[in-house]
């Protein structure tokens, strides 16, 4: 074996040692312990909340017929979480991961769709900035998340069909619980985020929060807004500055379809008169009736022409940080009563 094999080898001994004790160090546990679900659709978005994982594990469930999804398996407080992503973008494809997961995992009580989305901004309502987080929260004329595309279009308007269920009560009064700490100025979500940003990517950009006004399109090609800032026509939306950089929580309507809305004509108009909606997504519309779910979406862009990637670690984080908060707000799941309960004792 000459010199160059020899190297190679050592690096493959390395690799598989290493390997090997990772596997060895993860403990594995049973489906049936298995009691919430985040759903999460990009990697970067799912990269966050494994970040925010107390303990990760491993997890071996049985499947009836062909295996379609790979999980993720982690603990956040006293709950054993599946980590599930959908193969592409869009409600279908998430409500049938989400089925499956609800098939192989039927001690799931309930879930959290965690990602980033396009925020709506409504002043002096809604004064959302990126970074800071949605929450689906049912308003007095809907269920906190709405599939905005999916109706009937009649010969004078589009008429929505169709009503999502609600969260679950038990996420619904964790977030009150939340707001409560909010506005005592003690909230946990802080001291998780700052945890988070210390991973690779997932920082602060500290890019200029810019929102341009409604009727300034973008110019130039490409991500970045040199162009318009160039430009002698350029209109800024003013807004106050805020006292420091961490996240603001927008309880409200989150509105869920099939497309990415990316200009402010699109933008107002698929919000359909609705005052208190925060932000486009795509997903969660098909997670909601499948498993009892709550929505949490990082702003990552203002649904504009404008559009840019610079955040979308940050709102990613964001979110996942939100999520975690929320879970160490409930206690340890009640296992329901079946056969496999006394197996699950030492898990819970």
């Amino acid at each position: 074996m000459d010199s160059e094999d020899a190297d190679s080898q050592r690096i493959d001994d390395a690799y598989n040692s290493q390997a090997e004790h990772q596997r060895k160090s993860i403990k594995e546990i049973p489906s049936e312990a298995i009691t919430v679900a985040i759903f999460c659709t990009l990697a970067f978005e799912a990269v966050a909340v494994k970040y925010s994982f107390d303990e990760e594990f491993t997890c071996h469930p049985t499947c009836i017929g062909p295996k379609n999804y790979l999980y993720s398996f982690g603990r956040i407080g006293n709950h054993r979480i599946i980590l599930a992503r959908p193969h592409h973008v869009g409600p279908v494809q998430a409500a049938h991961c989400a089925a499956t997961v609800r098939q192989q995992f039927p001690n799931v009580q309930f879930a959290l769709s965690i990602g980033t989305g396009g925020g709506i901004p409504h002043l002096p309502r809604h004064d959302i900035r990126l970074g800071d987080i949605a929450i689906g929260i049912p308003g007095d004329n809907h269920p906190g998340i709405l599939e905005y595309d999916f109706g009937k279009y009649e010969q004078d308007r589009f008429v929505l069909k169709g009503c999502a269920n609600k969260p679950p009560s038990i996420l619904i009064s964790a977030d009150g619980s939340l707001e409560e700490d909010e506005i005592m100025e003690r909230s946990p979500l802080s001291k998780i985020l700052r945890t988070l940003t210390t991973r690779p990517k997932y920082a602060h950009p500290y890019v200029e929060d810019i929102l341009y006004d409604a009727k300034f399109h973008h110019i130039n090609k490409g991500d970045d807004c040199n162009g318009c800032e160039a430009a002698t026509e350029k209109n800024h939306v003013y807004r106050p500055p805020r006292p420091h950089h961490q996240p603001y929580v927008h309880r409200g309507l989150i509105l869920s379809g099939n497309g990415v809305v990316k200009n402010p004509r699109d933008r107002d108009l698929l919000r359909r008169g609705y005052d208190d909606a925060v932000c486009f997504e795509m997903e969660a519309a098909g997670i909601v009736d499948e498993i009892p779910c709550l929505v949490v979406r990082g702003i990552c862009n203002y649904a504009d022409t404008h559009k840019q990637d610079a955040w979308r670690y940050y709102a990613a984080a964001a979110a996942a940080a939100y999520g975690k908060a929320l879970l160490c707000k409930i206690d340890g799941p009640h296992m329901r009563q079946n056969s496999s309960v006394g197996d699950l004792v030492r898990y819970v």
